[in-house]
């Protein structure tokens, strides 16, 4: 499990009033494909403090980043504030005390897929990101009722208080480490991405070294998302036929046996024929749209099938960009 790291809340004097962390397992996605959100529980620690002396933090503004020191030009999304003056759920006590609040980015799917590009190249099972913190810690004069007789507001009002904001306070980015085996059980289906995924398969995936291979696979993925199913199928024979032109393949030489080459499969290898299989299927079925005179509607084709031939090209695509080339 990953470790959970804090950083201090130190006023301008130098003193400690508290701490702040998040604990990486507790992350969680919301809001789906819509609205996707990554949802921070972030943990405060608030120092005892002696009677008549109590300190809040009375407000929370934090930006996401995956770089140590996260600043408006690397920061993954828009920066959240919280105002927590209601109540003040953040103040200390005369006793170690702790209260957790919860930060919601809202991310664009570009956004996500950003993160996502970045936790596939992580070479490690922990997945790190960084929350950069600006607080506004006060002094807090409670108050149960009025002390003078020409008090403004009526003793039944409530409690009250003097707030008196410190002018410096300071917390280091706080670095946060996910598994990411919590990540994809716990992150990703709420923000509906795993709709998108076979188990770990990479959107986009690896692509053919061709110069339009990224705008095909993106024709594909939209006509999937604007519901041309068949335009989806036909893009992604695009796709297949740039990979069999990469390793020259043809219809003498078919793929599988280029592979099994290059891998040194012997004769009977069954992965010889699971690999020539599936490439004549999905090969078939996206040649469908392009041959009218095949007696092929391509109106017949459902978001099914045109998913299930989109994750196909992309699970094959990244099979054949980890071959040993000759």
């Amino acid at each position: 499990m990953a470790d959970v790291n804090s950083q201090s809340i130190t006023l301008g004097g130098g003193r400690i009033v508290g701490s702040i962390s998040v604990n990486g397992g507790a992350i969680r996605g919301e809001g789906g494909p819509l609205r996707p959100q990554l949802v921070l529980p972030v943990k405060f620690a608030m120092n005892q403090h002696a009677k008549g002396a109590m300190i809040a933090v009375t407000s929370l503004t934090a930006s996401l980043g995956l770089e140590p020191h996260v600043s408006p030009a690397n920061a993954i999304c828009q920066p959240i504030s919280l105002q927590l003056v209601s109540r003040f759920p953040v103040a200390s006590q005369l006793y170690a005390y702790e209260s957790m609040v919860e930060a919601r980015f809202f991310l664009s799917e570009t956004e996500v897929e950003h993160i996502e590009t970045r936790r596939h190249a992580a070479n490690s099972d922990v997945f790190t990101m960084h929350l950069s913190l600006d607080v506004v810690v006060a002094g807090l004069k409670p108050h149960n009722g009025p002390s003078e007789d020409d008090f403004p507001w009526e003793q039944q009002l409530g409690t009250f208080a003097e707030v008196f904001p410190f002018w410096t306070t300071q917390v280091q980015p706080v670095q946060i480490n996910i598994d990411q085996s919590s990540w994809v059980n716990k992150v990703l289906p709420g923000l509906g991405y795993d709709q998108l995924r076979l188990m770990e398969l990479k959107f986009p995936p690896p692509l053919p070294d061709h110069g339009n291979a990224a705008s095909q696979f993106d024709k594909a993925k939209r006509a999937l998302d604007e519901r041309r199913y068949g335009d989806c199928i036909k893009e992604c024979r695009g796709l297949l036929n740039m990979w069999e032109k990469q390793y020259r393949a043809t219809k003498d030489k078919r793929l599988a046996e280029v592979i099994a080459k290059d891998r040194g499969w012997p004769e009977d290898d069954v992965r010889r024929q699971l690999l020539d299989t599936l490439w004549k299927e999905v090969g078939d079925v996206a040649n469908a749209p392009h041959h009218p005179e095949g007696n092929v509607d391509v109106e017949l084709f459902e978001k099914r099938d045109a998913r299930l031939v989109l994750l196909l090209t992309a699970v094959l695509s990244e099979y054949l960009s980890e071959a040993t080339r000759i």
